[in-house]
């Protein structure tokens, strides 16, 4: 009995040499390819936004990517993207590792039209650029975001009617700064996060002020509960409305909060929210839906929807103001992402918005080097999840399967680590050799009816 357990669990153990040797090229790889990426997407960006300077505008103070503009204020509860840190600066906690987001939108289609930067162009067009977990190795994570919005070829004039210019550009600036902490109760987690923005507006004066937001994610570990999202944007800093001419005005405060359930093995989310802004008497509601395909590995197909609409309560009457629906789709292939959305408005017409999003690591390494440092540190239940995961975003991975086979072995669980071995057997008869691998399924079967028949006998 003793002899074919070593024997088993000899056979289960990898080369952990080769292995080791992998993942330290693949990680040199990433730290010398990943910052030129980075610097290429700021160099675009910078080139892009000097071309387009006269024809479009400036970063919004609201906003965001394609895929997080679907599910609205519900992504509060969410936030698990570089997004995160426009809506619920909490999510930056749970990012594993350094994302780039690039954002763009043309607004309503107005103006001239969509990518025309013309001098004559009067297009409102939106910019976002994400970093999130800057530093991956720091103490905290952090994030920094750019949001610009705006257009050209604007009439100002002042309070008496004269004509002050008659091709004025009006743009909005936001620059944030995110960071945040995690904290673990029981089996759940909590997370902090804060925001400090700096918001420049400009058109015939340049106007400042600096604002503070923060965040609360709850996510249990009972997948019967939901993660709860909670935010106060607007906490504190005055803003210079008039230029210094009149008195400085508080930027408005907006308290949100958001209800998340990952439901079919985090295949389906779906998510809801509301908001509440302190200058407007109605509160904004929406519900979104997202279900994730896993079927074509490595390219990955996600579809959403969201319903949103503004509306107050008077007389225990709830009153619908307005109403809109939004759909989009992303499409993954391996550490690259497209986020595509369209809103449409039955008055100033369609919005396209598109986000592509670069990872410093294909997703499922992650989950491969999580789930073994957590199989070294005797954590089976963490490994585990890390293992089904992985198996999630490729049911193809043998060595996902052989690492689940290990961690059952491990727990007394045979049943489960035969029907893993199977898998790997079927993925892959050459993963130990394929005699090897059918005289381990052997040894361990042989080891399931000598547990049964001990079971049995009596004393």
């Amino acid at each position: 009995m003793l002899a074919r357990q070593q024997k088993i669990n000899t056979t289960l153990k990898p080369d952990h040499t080769a292995d080791s040797f992998v993942s330290f090229h693949r990680y040199i790889m990433s730290m010398a390819i990943f910052p030129l990426l980075l610097c290429f997407v700021f160099l675009f960006h910078l080139t892009f936004s000097s071309v387009a300077e006269s024809g479009r505008g400036a970063f919004s103070t609201t906003g965001g990517g394609a895929r997080d503009r679907i599910f609205g204020h519900s992504f509060v509860a969410v936030a698990d993207d570089a997004n995160a840190m426009k809506w619920n600066p909490a999510g930056i906690t749970s990012l594993p590792q350094r994302v780039v987001t690039f954002s763009y939108a043309s607004l309503f289609t107005l103006g001239s039209g969509a990518f025309d930067f013309s001098d004559t162009s009067s297009s409102v067009n939106e910019d976002i650029v994400n970093i999130a977990n800057l530093f991956p190795n720091f103490a905290v994570p952090v994030g920094i975001s750019y949001h610009r919005i705006g257009t050209h070829g604007l009439i100002f004039s002042d309070k008496n009617g004269t004509i002050l210019d008659l091709n004025g550009d009006y743009k909005e600036q936001l620059l944030t700064l995110s960071t945040g902490k995690m904290i673990s109760v029981g089996k759940s987690k909590i997370s902090f996060g804060l925001n400090l923005n700096r918001y420049t507006v400009s058109s015939i004066h340049k106007r400042q002020g600096l604002g503070l937001d923060t965040g609360i994610l709850f996510s249990p570990k009972n997948r019967l509960i939901p993660q709860i999202g909670v935010t106060l944007n607007g906490l504190s800093g005055g803003f210079d409305l008039s230029s210094g001419q009149e008195e400085t005005k508080r930027l408005p405060s907006r308290l949100t909060l958001g209800l998340a359930y990952r439901l079919l093995k985090d295949q389906l989310t779906i998510a809801s929210g509301l908001a509440k802004t302190s200058t407007a008497e109605d509160w904004k509601y929406g519900i979104t839906g997202e279900y994730n395909i896993y079927r074509f590995y490595p390219i990955h197909l996600s579809l959403r929807s969201g319903y949103h609409f503004r509306g107050s309560r008077s007389e225990n009457q709830l009153n619908i103001n307005a109403r809109k629906a939004n759909l989009g789709f992303s499409l993954y292939i391996n550490r690259f992402k497209l986020d595509y959305a369209y809103e449409p408005h039955t008055l100033l017409g369609n919005t396209h918005r598109m986000t592509v999003s670069m990872l410093q690591v294909r997703p499922t390494e992650i989950h491969w080097q999580n789930g073994m440092q957590h199989y070294m540190m005797l954590e089976d239940e963490s490994a585990l999840t890390s293992f089904q995961k992985l198996i999630i975003l490729n049911p193809h991975s043998a060595r996902g399967y052989h690492q689940i086979a290990r961690i059952y072995e491990r727990r007394g669980e045979l049943d489960n680590a035969i029907q893993s071995l199977e898998h790997v057997k079927q993925l892959d008869e050459n993963y130990f050799g394929q005699e090897k691998l059918q005289q381990l399924i052997e040894d361990l079967e042989d080891q399931r009816q000598l547990h049964t028949g001990l079971r049995q006998e009596p004393f």
